[in-house]
């Protein structure tokens, strides 16, 4: 009885045992099946915010173009306007067929992307063969310009949506079906909802059918004087470090501390920019590692960069332009003249060209950083001037024709507000005399470049101007 009675416990042990050991593995199997699962599920997740930001990407990109193929005035640009509206249009499309949205909500917007896309394409073809767009078809490309207009404002506006965590795709993936109910949308699908509102009433189209890469391989034309030594591009390069941070570079040592106002000056090699020749060189300044690159020939400042955090912003996007200035013209790159910026964080970005007798040299530019707490610069690129800035009298010949008749080029949609002279870059490593020509069609400022010799419509950019800056696409 006694053997039994042992038998018995052994066995509910065993079971015990047993039952535990199933529990904690299906416990783990589930903790371990969760894990993948979320992680799936965020892949996923990851995947579909990549896939819709390009799509946003791609119609504003579309959008552009074709304000630039409106603001044109010859064939040739209009048609390569138009065609790579079409490719954007087409990627745009694409990537809307990849979201998990119930395609009842985006058929209007496919529908129009498709249209957009064949519009663009069939009309490029025109152009190349000496054809321009006939009136109608200009108001037809400008209604399809004001949905591109809405469709990017409401992307934009579901993307700011998403990344707030107001809603996820996985909600708009099993949800997205209820904004076509009578309902009364959850606030969370309100940007969805509002996505193809423009395209409620969209029409059928009618229509006959379904600046910086300019110096990378030119020969340096800035560099003047003698080959440096590595010790007299030492010598340039403390005399820089001092004149930028303040920093004395020839006292500097291995013992000087943060603070003390010495840098200890460092070669770290040499380096070739698309035939621009350096020597480059380190300095530790207050706890942060300064970076130069002095030219083998004459010494010029290539680049600096001074990884510094700024304190209290204490001036002004203007003030900070000038600060810039002042810095170009401290290390011998007079008569510069801003044109483009971008500013975040406390500091500013400007791009600076050379003028001279009232022309605007682009292709000789260099770009600034400035920390807007005191004004000095944390940054500098020069690869632009040094490799295109050529004093010589021959490097353009005078206007062959008048500015008049360079505005008879521009097309009649534009209103036009100044006109500059220009040297521009062009898309074969070479530059031209242009008319630059400041514009304004349907609000949005646009600039046309006119080649001054041969009467072309060379190029067409948009001006993008905000809180953070102006920059051109």
């Amino acid at each position: 009885m006694e053997n039994r009675n042992n038998d018995i416990s052994v066995k509910r042990i065993v079971a015990a045992v047993l039952t535990t050991f199933t529990v904690l593995g299906l416990a783990v199997y589930g903790i371990y099946f969760n894990v993948r699962s979320e992680k799936a599920e965020n892949d996923l997740e990851n995947q579909y915010r990549r896939t819709f930001a390009d799509m946003t990407d791609y119609v504003a990109s579309a959008e552009n173009y074709i304000l630039k193929a409106l603001s044109s005035g010859t064939p040739g640009t209009t048609s390569a306007m138009l065609e790579e509206a079409s490719k954007c249009s087409a990627q745009a499309e694409s990537c809307l067929t990849s979201l998990p949205i119930d395609q009842r909500v985006t058929e209007k917007i496919s529908g129009f992307l498709v249209q957009l896309e064949d519009v663009s394409r069939t009309w490029s073809r025109r152009p190349v063969n000496g054809g321009i767009l006939s009136d109608s078809e200009y108001d037809t490309l400008t209604e399809l310009y004001g949905y591109a207009q809405d469709l990017s404002g409401r992307l934009y506006a579901l993307s700011a949506d998403i990344d707030k965590n107001v809603c996820s795709w996985a909600d708009i993936s099993n949800d997205s079906g209820k904004i076509l109910g009578k309902n009364t949308i959850s606030p969370k699908y309100a940007s969805l909802g509002k996505l193809s509102d423009p395209f409620t009433e969209y029409p059928t189209l009618i229509y006959d059918g379904p600046f910086s890469e300019h110096m990378s391989d030119t020969e340096p034309k800035g560099l003047t004087g003698d080959t440096l030594s590595p010790e007299a591009a030492e010598n340039k390069a403390k005399m820089y470090f001092t004149k930028i941070t303040g920093c004395d570079g020839e006292t500097g040592s291995e013992d000087s501390g943060e603070g003390s106002g010495a840098c200890r000056v460092k070669k770290c090699g040499e380096n070739s920019y698309n035939g621009i020749d350096t020597y480059c060189f380190t300095a530790d300044i207050d706890g942060a590692q300064a970076h130069i690159d002095i030219t083998k020939k004459g010494g010029m400042l290539y680049s600096f960069i001074y990884p510094r955090e700024c304190g209290e912003q204490n001036l002004s996007t203007e003030q900070g332009i000038e600060a810039g200035k002042s810095f170009l013209q401290s290390i011998g790159m007079t008569s510069m003249a801003s044109s483009y910026y971008t500013a975040e964080n406390g500091f500013i970005t400007v791009n600076y060209s050379y003028e001279n007798d009232g022309i605007l040299y682009y292709p000789d530019m260099v770009k600034v950083k400035i920390a807007l707490d005191n004004g000095s610069p944390v940054a500098f690129e020069g690869h632009g001037y040094i490799a295109c800035h050529d004093t010589g009298s021959s490097r353009i010949s005078p206007a062959s024709i008048s500015v008049s008749d360079a505005e008879n080029v521009l097309s009649p949609h534009l209103t036009v507000d100044t006109v500059r002279e220009v040297v521009a870059p062009d898309d074969h490593g070479g530059e031209y005399h242009a008319y630059e020509f400041s514009c304004t069609l349907m609000g949005r400022p646009v600039l046309v470049y006119i080649d001054a010799e041969t009467g072309i419509e060379k190029d067409v950019l948009i001006i993008l101007e905000g809180s953070d800056g102006i920059l051109t696409v």
